[in-house]
């Protein structure tokens, strides 16, 4: 069967991940070091011209840190999400598995969403929700079973939401030389040092942005 990305608004895609949310990652832990060309802030708009904001940046080698901002449905509304994530390499493809650390309330603390992000250039991307029909209290050996299954038959994205998202400004991770691994993304737009023993918190001020 062929299937045709649907891209829908950022707000859409988080509400759908909302409503298909596990007790268990599809990996316990990291099965690849993170991307760096996924670290940044990255932006969606809807057809009102609406944006959705989301910071990536590294918790260290293998774990991202994400902080989505989103449009609510009154003016001004911001709904907030923060997640912990890793890569999550499952039948030969590499997905993340988020577990989410705060939210409005739509999922719940502790929980696990899964996305699948194909990086289209190096200012574009596109992530892409998976179509699960595990019970949420599925153990992470059931879900990658049904991972397996659904990408051999074609149907694992088949009718899930799918976002793009530009690049915004980058995120240089500095490790001082010590970790050749982490090199700077070259470009000239905005950039955003991220030190990972620095205490400042950059990100808070800029998702409150968004709201302006």
């Amino acid at each position: 069967m062929k299937f045709f990305a649907r891209l829908v608004p950022a707000a859409f895609f988080v509400l759908t991940l909302a409503g298909c949310y596990f007790d268990h990652p599809l990996t316990g832990g990291p099965t690849k070091d993170i991307n760096t060309w996924l670290l940044g802030v990255w932006e969606s708009k809807d057809d009102k011209g609406r944006v959705s904001r989301a910071l990536v940046t590294p918790i260290n080698a293998d774990h991202y840190a994400v902080q989505l901002a989103v449009p609510g449905k009154k003016p001004r509304e911001v709904k907030r999400y923060e997640f912990e994530a890793w890569p999550s390499r499952v039948g030969g493809t590499l997905f993340l598995s988020l577990r989410c650390l705060t939210s409005p309330g739509d999922i719940p603390t502790g929980a696990h969403v899964f996305a699948q992000v194909q990086l289209l250039d190096q200012n574009h991307a596109r992530a892409r929700g998976l179509k699960l029909d595990s019970a949420p209290s599925a153990t992470s050996f059931e879900l990658r079973k049904e991972v397996r299954s659904k990408l051999k038959d074609l149907t694992l994205y088949e009718g899930a939401p799918s976002v793009a998202w530009s690049r915004v400004e980058e995120v240089f991770w500095s490790t001082d030389g010590s970790d050749p691994a982490f090199k700077p993304l070259r470009n000239d737009m905005g950039l955003m040092i991220w030190d990972a023993d620095s205490t400042k918190d950059p990100n808070r001020k800029l998702l409150r942005s968004l709201s302006h």
